[in-house]
């Protein structure tokens, strides 16, 4: 009966750790420091689907979106909310905010801070990197706070 409780105690223990680990990924993923954080945070083949849409498939284009947001928001931060590491996969909650005082996606900064609610599913390889991200939060809202608004559709 011992050496089943240690054997436990020593899996429970390894559990944790991953755990531990993977949670300070998702961390450093949210708010990096910089290139070469991202390269030891996620894999070459990375993906990024944003509202069930492709919008990622490696890492050099997940390095230009994130210049894309340091650009248009450079006081950007993303904030945790609840957080839950199952296995290999990590499902969180975060707040973005910031202010928008550099062009953004090609569009003049409109001086408009931003808040906004998101959930993320991560994915981790068995190196605890991140190989997948869906994304799922209101583009509208986004825009909406950026001053932009809809027009009623054109039925003629």
């Amino acid at each position: 009966m011992k050496e089943l409780n240690e054997t436990m105690e020593k899996s429970s223990s390894n559990v944790d750790t991953t755990k531990y680990s993977l949670e300070t990924t998702i961390i450093a993923y949210l708010n990096p420091k910089g290139e070469k954080e991202i390269d030891s945070l996620i894999t070459e083949d990375y993906l990024q689907n944003m509202n069930g849409i492709p919008v990622v498939t490696n890492i050099t284009e997940l390095k230009a979106k994130i210049n894309l947001y340091d650009t248009g928001f450079p006081d950007y931060a993303i904030t945790l909310g609840n957080s839950r590491v199952c296995d290999n996969q990590g499902y969180v909650d975060w707040i973005f905010t910031g202010t928008n005082t550099g062009e953004f996606a090609e569009v003049m900064a409109t001086g408009k801070k931003v808040k906004i609610n998101g959930f993320s599913h991560l994915y981790f390889n068995a190196e605890g990197r991140i190989y997948r991200e869906d994304i799922f939060y209101n583009e509208l809202e986004l825009l909406q706070q950026l001053g932009y608004s809809l027009e009623n559709p054109n039925l003629k």
